[in-house]
């Protein structure tokens, strides 16, 4: 079968699409379901170990109590003139009454002592109640902790992720590969993305963007430099797919998803990989380990029961199959989707070969990025933690072997393709070993990523894109010392674009267009621009790029972000609504808890 007569025979690549949309829709409904065992289980075991404390001291205290009342109960037993100084001190009391009253006091004594054992015995059957309602506020937590995770990652994706790449705006010697990628996206009716380039020698690329219109292109020198036309027009149409079919925003999703399963993985190999303290062996540390080596086995033995029997398998879930399980659910959502891209660009290119070709070049160079994080590996053209591009097709594997992937593009081609894929492996390790022998000077490296984590927690050290929103020129100060009157240096215009970072402070910091860094007053209104990073607004020609497709700003002051007293940044905020959140958990498991315990 020729290529023209594979091009028009589409049904079968378009079944093929259809299929992998279908099976797109299950994984995603599936992650979803596999959340609510998630959310139990972090509910259960956060629950448990509150009640098993609680457990723990209600029976301390209980068996000092009953024995206080066993030794009340004996000592109203026990006849006057003993010569026990307890009995001596009760018939003291008894005296205290008229002859009338002193069977009433017997009898109120009595009915202490049975009121105090019905209520021990009441609060320890309220433990099974406390733990579903203290498991529903935990849930109820956890779960608001999903949307700030989804929150976090789907509020600036593309800034985020072209800033942990390290993608600056490409060049004019760029300017073939734009004007690929422009017509490119003319034929598939698609906003035309921006393209980004990451000064790696490693071939590969991503799309990022939560919408088409917001959407970019981000590809690396290294394939620039070893694709020729054809192949890189391939390449960028198979990104192009993955904005055309939402891919981007599903990659958002999909990666929430996953870090969200893998959170206490991760918080508990932080933990285990954390420096500890060194025991200097002082006679306090030995009392006090003492104490507990001699304290807490008994109440761990009188603690042990059913609530940390069900507790294993239940930890075992949480801290190993629900982070394979995102995983494998993300991987499993990342390979079906490079199928459908890889369908759609020989569709849109109509030339599969440049596609194949491509495929196994990179295959031959290799495709890993050192500092790429785990969980962004899942956008990327090829696999970026894999040393070598042919490695990889497991089930934890975010991308299909590139052997698989070429494969599918052959039934289109013909084995008429089969020699020009062997050239091209030859050509990818020829570069692979230039590469080596010849390392390029080294760039200015983005931020190595820890973890998975890293994604989360990082902040952009660039600062994030802003347009000023106000009436009348905002006044630039390079000193806020205490003591000192700020020294105003320059005026920001109105509408003009700065960088500003998120730590809060007296006043904010910035840096505008022209380079120079100063603060401005905290209640200056800013509006962020998600798709814009900082190297964009320092370059004219890029920057009245972006100024030419902004709205006038009297209609976009509406939308700008409020920077009063009590909310001086995005960060700032976030960490308030997580401070309060965790401040009412805290106070109502704690209410709630006192509250069992009084009785």
């Amino acid at each position: 079968m020729t290529p023209s007569q594979a091009l028009d025979q589409p049904v079968l690549v378009y079944t093929r699409i259809a299929q992998n949309r279908r099976r797109t829709v299950l994984l995603v409904a599936f992650s979803v379901i596999a959340l609510v065992p998630f959310v139990v289980g972090v509910s259960y075991l956060a629950s448990g170990g509150i009640v098993s404390q609680v457990r723990a001291f209600m029976q301390v205290s209980h068996a000092r109590t009953r024995a206080r009342l066993d030794s009340l109960e004996a000592l109203s037993a026990i006849a006057p003139g003993s010569g026990d100084p307890r009995v001596a001190y009760l018939e003291t009391l008894r005296a205290e009454f008229p002859a009338a009253e002193r069977q009433a006091f017997d009898t109120d004594l009595a009915g202490y002592l049975r009121q105090r054992r019905a209520a021990l015995v009441l609060q320890e059957a309220e433990l099974p109640r406390m733990l579903l309602e203290l498991m529903l506020l935990i849930g109820t937590a956890v779960t608001a902790l999903l949307g700030l995770l989804f929150w976090a990652i789907a509020k600036s994706p593309t800034a985020k992720l072209l800033s942990a790449a390290g993608a600056w705006p490409a060049r004019s010697a760029d300017a073939e590969a734009a004007r690929l990628l422009d017509n490119l996206a003319i034929g598939a009716g698609l906003p035309a993305p921006k393209l980004y380039v990451i000064e790696t020698g490693a071939p590969n690329a991503f799309a990022a963007g939560m919408r088409p219109e917001d959407a970019v292109v981000v590809v690396t020198r290294g394939a620039l430099n070893l694709l020729d036309r054809r192949e890189l027009e391939g390449v960028l149409a198979h990104e192009l797919s993955h904005i055309g079919n939402r891919d981007t925003r599903l990659n958002s999703i999909a990666a929430s998803l996953a870090l969200f399963l893998r959170l206490p993985y991760l918080l508990f190999r932080r933990e285990l990989s954390a420096p500890r303290p060194v025991n200097c062996g002082t006679d306090e540390d030995t009392f006090r380990e003492g104490v507990v080596f001699t304290e807490s086995p008994a109440a761990a033995r009188a603690s042990f029961g059913l609530l940390d029997v069900l507790a294993l398998p239940v930890a075992l879930y949480v801290l190993v199959v629900a982070p394979l399980l995102g995983t494998l659910l993300r991987a499993a959502i990342s390979r079906e989707r490079e199928f459908l891209a890889d369908a759609d660009a020989a569709l849109l290119t109509r030339f599969p070969q440049g596609l194949m070709t491509a495929l196994a070049k990179i295959g031959g160079a290799g495709s890993a990025l050192p500092n790429s994080n785990p969980a962004f590996s899942h956008f990327y053209f090829a696999d970026p933690a894999a040393a070598g591009g042919w490695v990889g097709g497991g089930l934890l594997a975010t991308h299909p072997p590139l052997q698989q992937r070429i494969l599918r593009l052959v039934a289109l081609e013909g084995a008429t393709a089969v020699p020009a894929l062997e050239a091209a492996v030859r050509e990818g390790k020829r570069y692979a070993a230039e590469r080596a022998a010849h390392p390029p000077p080294a760039a200015a490296p983005a931020p190595a990523a820890a973890d998975e984590l890293d994604a989360f927690t990082r902040g952009n050290p660039m600062g994030r894109v802003f347009r000023v929103v106000a009436a009348a020129p905002v006044p630039l100060c390079d000193d806020i010392r205490p003591g000192i009157p700020p020294m105003v240096v320059a005026h920001i215009l109105p509408g003009a674009l700065i960088a500003a970072f998120d730590d809060p402070g007296v006043m904010r910091e910035v840096i505008t267009a022209a380079g120079r860094f100063g603060y401005i007053e905290n209640s200056v209104e800013l509006i962020p621009l998600d798709n814009v990073i900082p190297a964009e607004i320092y370059d004219p020609k890029l920057r009245a790029a972006i100024e030419a497709r902004l709205p006038p700003l009297g209609a976009t002051a509406t939308r700008a972000e409020p920077r009063d007293a009590t909310a001086r940044s995005t960060a700032l905020i976030a960490s308030s609504i997580v401070i309060g959140a965790a401040f009412v958990l805290v106070l109502a498991v704690a209410l709630l808890i006192l509250w069992n315990v009084a009785g």
